[in-house]
């Protein structure tokens, strides 16, 4: 493999380990909110240990960053995140329907964007990292379809067919806007590693990166 596709590869790799990083810490301040706003003593011990996972998750992808030469960003994503709070403290205004619904609404990106990683992950400690968070998401919204449907929201009904539609597009929104941010990450880690010795390759190296971080990052 050339030097080109060796750094392609592994900024990619970083790039792509600090989009998920990025989007655990988005996670751990919608889930701060939505425990707090909880009337449901069972629903909120539930979302402390979901809260937890994606904890781990933030020590768990920090090491493999780490491992690999990288730098961590310990940050939620900009501007998305913000948004993902707005959307959460909205829900715990409307009462407690609401709040599961804006908390399933994040956890589906999460959900997907973990899973999707996890298979085109070609570092077997990275997609098993991986996996593992993947099975941890699709229970955290399996979780939110079950209670609200025991809170007597049909997935049938008018009313979430509608609000499946926004979160599906508020998925593919965010996932549009994180893949720019993770291409500008994959040009920063490609230029951190090798402009002294090859600013050149890297540079070339680094673009091609960005723009295969990007289009991963938006696909379903």
């Amino acid at each position: 493999m050339s030097d080109a596709l060796v750094l392609a590869r592994d900024v990619t790799r970083i790039a792509m380990l600090n989009d998920l990083l990025q989007l655990d810490h988005d996670a751990v301040g919608a889930y701060g909110i939505a425990i707090h706003a909880a009337t449901d003593e069972s629903h909120r011990e539930t979302l402390r240990e979901f809260r937890g996972d994606h904890e781990r998750h933030i020590e768990e992808i920090t090491r493999l960053i780490q491992d690999r030469g990288g730098k961590p960003l310990q940050a939620p994503h900009l501007p998305t995140g913000v948004f993902k709070l707005a959307a959460q403290k909205a829900g715990a205004l409307g009462g407690q329907t609401a709040l599961l619904m804006a908390f399933k609404a994040n956890e589906r990106q999460s959900r997907d964007k973990y899973r999707r990683l996890a298979e085109n992950a070609d570092d077997l400690e990275v997609a098993d990292v991986l996996a593992r968070a993947a099975d941890d998401e699709m229970r955290h919204y399996d979780w939110a379809m079950r209670t609200l449907q025991e809170m007597g929201v049909s997935p049938d009904s008018k009313t979430a067919r509608i609000e499946r539609a926004i979160e599906i597009g508020n998925a593919r929104f965010a996932d549009a806007v994180e893949g720019v941010e993770t291409a500008a990450m994959a040009l920063f880690e490609g230029v951190r590693r090798g402009t002294k010795e090859k600013p050149l390759l890297v540079a070339v190296a680094a673009v091609g990166a960005g723009l295969l971080a990007a289009a991963l990052g938006r696909r379903k």
